[in-house]
């Protein structure tokens, strides 16, 4: 499958049930759930599976992961180029995350990173750092009302119940 902005939340709806199947338990699309992917991917490492051998899990992982900021932070695929990352970025999307100014995020960049020891973040932190309230002078400040948000935090949003 090749990955789009159209194909992504497929390929994260295959890594669910191909987490279902081969570790037991759900993913169930929540912020929670995204340290289960970091553990999933540690794991993976442990195995001394190469990168090259477990890029189709880490896509798809990846995916998962975008999905839950699309669900919970109204996070939108995004073609890599449409966002002007192809120098920063090596797949071919990204998220666009809302806020004053649309700012991308390279979530599946950041699985891969983990696994390859290239960060030591996983996506549940990538997840708490996009949506933490901006800080200014050293206090934390409440998110300021919907449609004006800083352009480098997108908004805490309510989760979409119509996925």
């Amino acid at each position: 499958m090749i990955l789009s902005p159209t194909t992504a939340a497929r390929l994260a709806e295959d890594s669910v049930e191909f987490v279902q199947k081969r570790f037991g338990f759900a993913l169930p699309y929540t912020p929670e759930s995204l340290i289960l992917v970091d553990a999933i991917v540690a794991k993976i490492k442990e195995t001394g599976a190469t990168q090259q051998q477990a890029s189709g899990l880490l896509s798809g992982l990846g995916c998962y992961a975008g999905e839950v900021f699309v669900r919970h932070a109204k996070a939108s695929w995004r073609l890599t180029a449409e966002m002007g990352l192809t120098r920063s970025c090596r797949f071919p999307v990204v998220l666009a995350l809302p806020g004053a100014g649309v700012v991308g995020c390279d979530v599946l960049g950041r699985v891969f990173q983990s696994f390859s020891g290239a960060s030591v973040e996983g996506v549940a932190r990538l997840y708490e750092t996009v949506l933490a309230p901006p800080v200014v002078d050293g206090s934390v400040e409440s998110h300021p009302p919907a449609g004006e948000a800083p352009a480098t935090v997108a908004p805490t949003r309510e989760p979409d119940k119509s996925r």
